[in-house]
């Protein structure tokens, strides 16, 4: 199926973020599958045949005459193929258990509507659309507490189906239970001992062992296929920066189907020194460029930042949003270390905003105001389907009134 000729013919001109196909055997019949997100809708094409027959297009409202509903309304209109009601029934049914809240354009092309079939279509759409976050970060920079913590508010705040994996083989004070754990497989401290290597040789060789065996992971995986994954990453720098083995596993998971998203959690500390401030943009963007996943860099403990903002040099949305560099310059050739290193600086901040790719979201793992903001944008950023319930679970938390917003806009995202 050539889906990059069907997008063009349909004058999709939304900015994509995420397309994937796939084939399933529901009911006996060979289905093949497209789903793409959009920014402001959503596709999916399920069909058992070689053409493509009926298609609906889906609007969802939550609101009606100003009013957050319960239960969101849905409107489904055939824009081409046979009348079918069963077929239009059939795309309402998949947009609810779905819980899609963006409009959705759905091709069906079924030998049979029934009941049955279609709950399987959804389920088949369910079980492939696995997104996974993976927490990656300097050491200290606070992942597995945000593992841990964002878990808690997942499963308990959003009924979120939601799982922990540690890929950390030397991971030893994890603050929650994982369904999966590496460290069964391969530890750092064993092939200390055994190899004779420091710890940063002992932890190269224990992710370059799990790519390795990557059919072990798999095998885990499989048991937990319908859970939203969170991946707690080790924190060495040079594993993301030049090191290929993390890169050649989140390459080999996204071949089957995973959506991955790199959470990249930087100290905010690093905000009150305007060297270690660049140094940490360049970090960010060269792990953004070298693991080539939907990237959302976080400045963590922003309330040890609420706390110390005095000593910041500018105000705090120059560093979230990385605005004019120049500034940062000035200040670095005032410093009697580094002002021998002018021409160095300039090079490195040109480099930086040349590329334009770096910004922050602050985290306070303490604010469910925080964690849903981040949540909002790795959402985003992953192309994540709401399970069920989690929606009213939101709305819950924000106390949605008359005149609602979007979710993302329903905060206020100034911790200050």
């Amino acid at each position: 199926m050539d889906v990059s000729s069907l997008i063009s013919t349909l004058s999709i001109n939304d900015t994509c973020s995420n397309i994937s196909n796939f084939a399933a055997n529901v009911n006996g019949h060979r289905t093949e599958f497209v789903i793409g997100t959009f920014t402001n809708q959503n596709l999916i094409i399920a069909t058992q045949f070689e053409k493509l027959y009926s298609l609906y297009s889906v609007s969802v409202d939550h609101t009606e005459n100003g009013i957050c509903t319960v239960e969101p309304i849905y409107s489904v209109h055939q824009l081409f193929g046979k009348d079918n009601i069963y077929g239009e029934a059939a795309a309402r049914f998949i947009t609810k258990e779905l819980n899609i809240r963006k409009q959705l354009l759905i091709f069906l092309s079924l030998k049979d509507y029934s009941r049955n079939t279609v709950k399987s279509i959804a389920e088949a759409i369910k079980n492939y659309s696995s997104d996974k976050d993976v927490i990656i970060g300097p050491p200290g920079s606070g992942k597995t507490t945000y593992c841990g913590k964002v878990y808690d508010f997942y499963k308990d705040k959003l009924n979120r189906k939601v799982e922990v994996v540690n890929l950390d083989p030397a991971n030893e004070n994890m603050n929650y239970n994982p369904a999966i754990d590496v460290m069964k497989l391969v530890t750092v401290e064993d092939v200390m001992d055994s190899l004779n290597l420091g710890p940063n040789g002992a932890l190269m060789y224990c992710m370059e062992y799990l790519e390795e065996n990557f059919d072990w992971l798999l095998s885990q995986l499989v048991q937990i296929k319908n859970s939203y994954l969170i991946f707690d990453m080790p924190g060495q720098v040079e594993l993301y920066t030049h090191h290929n083995s993390i890169k050649n596993i989140f390459g080999k998971l996204e071949k089957i189907g995973y959506h991955l998203c790199a959470v990249h959690m930087v100290d905010s500390h690093y905000c009150s020194d305007p060297a270690k401030f660049i140094s940490t943009l360049l970090l960010s963007l060269s792990t953004m460029m070298q693991i080539g996943l939907p990237h959302v860099n976080v400045l963590s403990k922003a309330d040890l930042l609420k706390k110390n903002s005095d000593k910041l040099d500018f105000n705090i949305d120059f560093y979230t949003d990385v605005l004019n560099l120049d500034y940062l310059l000035d200040l670095l050739d005032d410093g009697p270390l580094t002002k021998k290193y002018k021409k160095l600086n300039a090079a490195l901040i040109e480099l930086i905003q040349d590329y334009s790719l770096v910004c922050f979201i602050l985290l306070d793992v303490k604010s469910e105001k925080s964690l849903l903001n981040l949540k909002s944008a790795v959402d985003k950023a992953n192309g994540y389907i709401y399970g069920s319930g989690e929606e009213r679970s939101i709305q819950a938390l924000l106390s949605c009134a008359v005149g609602s917003r979007t979710e993302s806009e329903r905060y206020d995202t100034d911790f200050f």
